[in-house]
């Protein structure tokens, strides 16, 4: 397929000879336009504190290793002790999805 072939029924422009070249006066406005608005103004921001304490928490790791540590040398160890009220708790929050305020 040409592409140029649908492009023979498409008239010629009326009135434009040539493209006008940008005179040296409109050329100098734009660059002190550039100029004055890349030198005049200068850039900040600034970080909320939301933001600062995001950043933060995010530092920390997900994981504390020292406590997973811990909890696996109790389970090695057999020494790991789970009342059962707090298994019950875990198990009615999970089937109900709500949060039991018994301590």
């Amino acid at each position: 397929m040409n592409v140029n072939d649908s492009l023979q029924g498409i008239p010629e422009p009326q009135g434009v000879s040539e493209a006008s070249p940008v005179s040296a006066i409109q050329r100098q406005q734009q660059t002190s336009n550039f100029a004055a608005t890349a030198s005049g103004g200068q850039d900040s921001t600034e970080v909320s504190t939301a933001a600062s304490l995001a950043h933060q928490a995010m530092a920390v790791p997900d994981v504390r290793m020292d406590k997973v540590a811990a909890v696996q040398q109790a389970l090695a160890n057999g020494t790991y002790q789970v009342s059962a009220g707090d298994v019950a708790d875990k198990l009615l929050q999970q089937m109900t999805g709500t949060q039991m305020t018994g301590k």
